[in-house]
C-alpha cells in the first residue's frame, strides 16, 4: 500500500497547508502523549510500535515549519482563526514533549542508579582484599577504586 505523494509546502494554499500542519501537530502531540502514558505505566516497550510513526509525522512537521519559517508568506493569508488553531496546537505539541522529556529524564536517571548499584554491588563482591589494615584487620579498596563494571553515562 503507497501513500499519496506529499504536496509541498510551496505547492498550497495558506489556508490548506495551516491545516496540514495543525493536523500533523495535533497527531504528533497524541502520539508524545501516548509513549508518556506508556512510561508512566511502566510499558515501555509499548513505546517502539509509535516510533515508526512518531518519525514520520515529526519529519513532516519538521519541513512544513522548516517551509513556513523560509518564506512566511506560506501563512500569511491564511484566516486569523486558523492561524490561532495552528499556535495552539503547536503550544500543546511543546507541553506534551516538555512532558515527554522530563518523563524521560526521570527514567534514564533511575536506570543509571540501578546499573551503578549493580556495578558497586559487583565491585564489593569482586573486590580482592589488600591485606592487613588498621587493627589488623583485611581491607578492601576504596569505593571507586576498582572498576568491574564500566559505567558511560553518554547512553
Amino acid at each position: 500500500m503507497s501513500a499519496s505523494p506529499r504536496i509541498a509546502a510551496t505547492q498550497m494554499t495558506p489556508a490548506d497547508l495551516v491545516e496540514r500542519v495543525i493536523g500533523i501537530s495535533e497527531r504528533l502531540t497524541d502520539i508524545v502523549r501516548r509513549e508518556t502514558e506508556y512510561l508512566e505505566t511502566h510499558q515501555p516497550l509499548k513505546i517502539g510500535e509509535l516510533q515508526e510513526e512518531k518519525i514520520r509525522l515529526a519529519n513532516e512537521y519538521a519541513m512544513d515549519i522548516q517551509a513556513i519559517g523560509r518564506q512566511k508568506q506560506l501563512i500569511d493569508r491564511a484566516p486569523a482563526e486558523k492561524v490561532a488553531k495552528l499556535k495552539a496546537a503547536m503550544g500543546k505539541l511543546d507541553a506534551a514533549l516538555t512532558a515527554n522529556r522530563n518523563m524521560l529524564g526521570a527514567a534514564k536517571s533511575v536506570s543509571e542508579r540501578i546499573l551503578k548499584s549493580v556495578a558497586e554491588a559487583v565491585n564489593q563482591r569482586k573486590a580482592p582484599t589488600l591485606g592487613y589494615g588498621r587493627n589488623a584487620a583485611m581491607s578492601r579498596p576504596a569505593p571507586g577504586q576498582n572498576a568491574a563494571i564500566a559505567l558511560d553515562s553518554r547512553v
